[in-house]
């Protein structure tokens, strides 16, 4: 997996900003993978708390050997896939290259559909961003990139996206994108593209989105992405 540069900007330069503004809200990395997200946030900001998502064990062991090595503290690993429901859901690992691992759903696994290679099901641990928020565990700015179950771990936070109103960076390809649009949309918030900062497109593969009584004011935002 590698960081695409744009987001990677993004996600640090909001960080460093919600540390400018002593906002003590928790970053929550939705599909860790290896932890690359986390990793650039934890040294972007030291103290920013940290929860990283991560289902597939391979990951996991590479995630804790990370963490160890750099003895990171204010970082928890959950060792559940994020949902809609709390249970447990087949995941198809990508055994070629541990970075397209999903959740099973009606579409065919990244892996197969466009690597040509075989993917490995396992059973894992599901659990919703309402799930895990707790008073002291809020976020701030939410990460997503679960390879096509977005839609699934946004209807899993409604209460928390209703009521914190964290920002948030999400992959998303069409047609499943319209989908998270409508949910955005309804909860009101606003979206653009994360990668090239001008709205929706034919091209736009992630968002960026963030609600007007979210953490920062509409000024902050715009000087973010300008």
């Amino acid at each position: 997996q590698q960081l695409e540069p744009g987001i990677n900007k993004l996600v640090t330069n909001i960080a460093k900003e919600l540390d400018n503004q002593n906002d003590q809200g928790w970053f929550f990395d939705v599909g860790a993978n290896v932890g690359l997200y986390t990793w650039e946030v934890r040294k972007a900001c030291p103290n920013r708390n940290i929860l990283a998502f991560e289902p597939d064990p391979e990951n996991i062991k590479l995630l804790e050997k990370t963490l160890a090595k750099a003895n990171l503290q204010n970082l928890e690993i959950c060792q559940s896939a994020l949902s809609n429901k709390a249970g447990e859901a087949s995941f198809f690992q990508d055994t070629l290259t541990s970075a397209t691992g999903c959740v099973g759903g009606n579409d065919k696994p990244w892996i197969e559909q466009y690597l040509n290679g075989a993917s490995n099901e396992i059973r894992v641990k599901t659990e919703t961003i309402d799930s895990v928020v707790k008073v002291d565990k809020t976020p701030s700015l939410i990460k997503i990139d679960v390879e096509g179950h977005e839609v699934e771990v946004l209807q899993g936070g409604r209460i928390t996206l209703s009521e914190t109103k964290p920002l948030m960076i999400i992959e998303s390809f069409p047609p499943k994108q319209s989908t998270i649009l409508s949910l955005l949309h309804e909860l009101g918030y606003r979206s653009m593209d994360a990668d090239r900062h001008t709205s929706i497109n034919p091209k736009t593969t992630n968002l960026f989105a963030w609600h007007p009584q979210g953490p920062f004011k509409e000024a902050t935002i715009q000087k973010l992405i300008n």
